[in-house]
């Protein structure tokens, strides 16, 4: 494998918690990952999220699955401004709080107010406001133009820093942004030696996912006209970047690159055996899990020892239970929330099952192939459509009955269940991090050897 280039690696998420983000976490945890795996030497993960600082170092090292080695750097922007606010004041400029707005409080240790952050409540641009933040210090208040501001300034102070750790006042610099809301605020980061890497987590179209079909929102519809300011766009799926390439024209540095999951776990003996059915996903609407609680009863009524095990919180969890009540399969249907232990309970399943109406790329699906899980999922784009392969069953978008019909199937025929564990095995070798990692390492060579796009 090539050596990756000579710069230093940052990766931006607005937060680390796979509690509350599922598989968008699992994919910013891989890709530190997958940089380690290159050769990287500790990447640096910077998030922007306001909170316990305990707390995030939990959610962060759970994430990563320890990081017993040190080999990855992580810093917090509140928790810097908090034990020392100086650099930020310096960085402000004269004027006061917009009085129109509510504002919530950023203390150090010692309950001294630091930073005030204006709440901008039920509006899902809320990054974009350039209501003034307020930075205190001994000298009076100055404020900093919206988040935007907030968030160059902490940047363009890390880039320093590494740059004068490193003796080399133009030294390159990688940034690789997992969010479409902070790629939105530094899209004008104007440094000739920094290069942005923006990476994709999910699809940007609606239901029914066709190539016509509308943009998923205005947060989409505004990132997509930013494509030509970032240095490359790492698509999840070929596809997704056929269709966007199709749709908005091509742009150079475009790379579709799958995010890498780890390998899967043996299962027991005679593991497979059994008639247990997992799903693994956030309890939201995009995965639809009431589509499969409510087919249920018919693959029940044709494999009574059957269960439907559910991995995943979200805000639909009660009415998804009061749906297996209303469903009469309170036996057999469970929900059990957040868990770190799929993986095992993969390595113990028959099949996997996905209900989802779009996806990114689906993280579950490829280490439920990695597991030897055969995947039952309806064929949308993107993840589903372009990853299962032989290693599963994809059914065509709404129908049902073809779902419930091909669980049935691999539940009652053991042979065929075994064929398609082979399969979906030989499958998950497209999404390793040694199949990943030659192709993103001549990513990263490639945008470094171009002049920056800003």
């Amino acid at each position: 494998m090539p050596s990756p280039p000579d710069a230093d690696f940052l990766v931006l998420t607005s937060r680390l918690a796979p509690r509350l983000d599922g598989g968008y976490a699992v994919a910013v945890a891989s890709r530190l990952r997958l940089l380690r795996s290159i050769g990287v030497t500790r990447p640096l993960l910077l998030t922007f999220d306001v909170g316990d600082a305990d707390e995030r170092a939990r959610e962060i090292r759970h994430a990563l699955r320890e990081d017993p080695e040190g080999d990855i750097e992580m810093r917090n922007l509140y928790e810097e401004v908090v034990r020392d606010p100086s650099w930020l004041y310096e960085q402000a400029q004269e004027g006061g709080a917009d009085p129109a707005t509510a504002y919530r409080a950023i203390r150090d240790d010692a309950g001294a107010e630091v930073v005030s952050l204006p709440v901008i409540r039920d509006d899902p641009d809320w990054h974009l406001t350039r209501t003034p933040v307020i930075v205190r210090g001994e000298r009076g208040s100055r404020v900093l133009a919206g988040f935007r501001a907030l968030y160059a300034a902490w940047l363009t102070r890390v880039v320093a820093e590494l740059r004068a750790r490193a003796g080399d006042d133009e030294r390159s610099v990688v940034v690789i942004c997992e969010s479409k809301q902070i790629g939105e605020l530094i899209a004008e980061w104007v440094d000739p030696n920094v290069r942005i890497v923006h990476t994709v987590h999910n699809s940007h179209l609606a239901a029914p996912c066709r190539p016509s079909a509308p943009l998923r929102d205005d947060g989409w519809r505004r990132w997509l006209g930013l494509l030509d300011r970032f240095d490359a766009v790492v698509w999840p799926t070929p596809s997704q970047e056929d269709d966007v390439v199709e749709r908005f024209g091509a742009h150079e540095g475009f790379a579709a690159i799958p995010t890498p999951i780890a390998p899967g776990l043996e299962p027991p003996a005679r593991a497979r055996e059994g008639t247990d059915v997992v799903m693994v996903n956030r309890l939201v609407d995009q995965k639809r899990v009431d589509t499969a609680i409510a087919l249920w009863p018919s693959v029940v009524a044709r494999v009574p020892d059957a269960r439907l095990h559910i991995y995943g919180d979200g805000p639909l969890r009660s009415a998804l239970q009061n749906l297996i009540e209303e469903r009469g399969v309170s036996g057999s249907v469970h929900l059990h929330g957040y868990s770190d232990r799929v993986r095992e309970a993969m390595a113990t399943s028959a099949v996997f099952l996905c209900t989802s109406i779009f996806e990114g790329q689906n993280l579950a699906i490829g280490e439920a192939l990695a597991s030897g899980l055969p995947v039952v999922a309806f064929d949308v784009c993107y993840g589903p459509r372009d990853y299962v392969g032989a290693g599963g069953v994809l059914v065509a978008p709404g129908d049902t009955d073809g779902v419930a019909s091909a669980l049935t199937a691999l539940l009652t025929d053991e042979g065929a269940r075994e064929e398609m564990s082979e399969r979906a095995r030989e499958q998950s070798l497209l999404l390793t991090l040694e199949a990943v990692g030659e192709t993103f390492t001549r990513l990263l060579e490639d945008v470094v050897a171009r002049p920056a796009r800003r």
